[in-house]
């Protein structure tokens, strides 16, 4: 049966880029509005809104997308409609109110949730399976391009082969693509870079860090301070809001009341999932790690809807500080699976 989609294998890195480049517009859009004093564009009579600029760096992007092919138009394509979306999206306070109100409070919870209905969403797409025979082939086939643009180096090769390793070999096809790549001229490998070569130098610390676990009291530390600080900042902000009993009885909350609720309801959880992490620690790295990501991600997921909902661009700072706990989480996940590679290959 033929489908009418086949995956592209870089959609990961496509998507991403989209992503990024529409969460950044949004940011620099407001930073620039704010500095500006929020000037209107058209005149006394006419309103150009900055949602028309960013349909039409959509547009551009789609048709970046459909006129050329290859990896570069690709993420040209992403980094240009994402940053359209970005654009486009930072007005939604206008559109969903009756008076066009582009302050709206509620405005920027709810773009912080498209975000991440998108970010879920594109890691459906994304998640990691068997594809089919066809779509290792078509995979393996944009490897060419580089070869025809002569910058095939060793590591696009064997990218290329292990794509076609997988497909099905009793096609002519699959026996042709690889006759292709095994016969196409490599270009020289260059030596690592700047930043290859820190990296290498980061995965040696953190080797050495690892044999000698000096680590594990101040990592268990880090998450359940963090954890307390989080559940007992929530905690103080609902004390602040309940002025009368009576009227939380009766029923009669505040808007704020409520946000401040679920984001109570979603750090207790994530809470859980670090307290498991830290006892894990002393049994395995890896479980441990992958509990403090599953509490970051409900913080990044759930909290901070809560959060930007309540206080909206303040909760930037908070925001940050857990992404960058996130990439860290993601970094030792990464290692201690090299390490565990390592191990089992002696």
């Amino acid at each position: 049966m033929n489908l009418p989609f086949y995956r592209n294998i870089r959609a990961r890195e496509h998507l991403d880029i989209f992503l990024i480049a529409a969460a950044a517009s949004v940011l620099l859009i407001r930073a620039f509005l704010h500095l500006a004093d929020y000037p209107q564009i058209g005149g006394d009579d006419l309103h150009i809104a900055h949602m028309l600029w960013g349909g039409l760096l959509m547009a551009t992007g789609i048709v970046v997308s459909v006129a050329f092919i290859g990896l570069h138009a690709q993420r040209i394509s992403a980094l240009v409609g994402g940053i359209g979306f970005g654009v486009f999206i930072d007005e939604l306070g206008k559109f969903i109110t009756s008076d066009n109100d582009y302050f709206y409070r509620p405005a920027i919870g709810l773009i912080y949730a498209i975000f991440v209905i998108l970010y879920l969403t594109f890691n459906f797409l994304s998640r990691t399976q068997k594809y089919s025979s066809k779509e290792y082939q078509l995979n393996a086939l944009t490897q060419l391009e580089e070869a025809i643009l002569h910058d095939l180096d060793i590591h696009e090769k064997r990218r290329a082969q292990e794509l076609l390793s997988k497909a099905d070999h009793r096609s002519p096809i699959t026996q042709h693509l690889e006759q292709i790549i095994n016969s196409v001229a490599l270009v020289p490998e260059s030596p690592p870079n700047w930043f290859r070569r820190q990296l290498t130098r980061l995965d040696l610390f953190y080797t050495n860090q690892w044999r000698k676990r000096s680590t594990r009291r101040a990592v268990r530390a880090f998450f359940v301070i963090e954890t307390i600080v989080f559940v007992l900042a929530v905690m103080y902000g609902i004390y602040n809001n309940i002025s009368d009993i009576t009227t939380v009885l009766a029923g009669d909350v505040s808007y704020d009341f409520w946000l401040y609720i679920g984001q109570f309801i979603s750090s207790a959880v994530a809470a859980g999932f670090a307290i498991e992490g830290a006892f894990l620690l002393t049994r395995s790295r890896m479980k441990a790690f992958e509990m403090f990501r599953r509490a970051t991600m409900i913080n990044l997921l759930l909290t901070q809807f809560f959060i930007f909902s309540r206080i909206e661009f303040e909760a930037l700072a908070g925001f940050f500080f857990n992404l960058a706990i996130l990439f860290f989480i993601i970094y030792v996940l990464h290692q201690e699976e090299r390490l565990s590679d390592a191990r089992s290959q002696k």
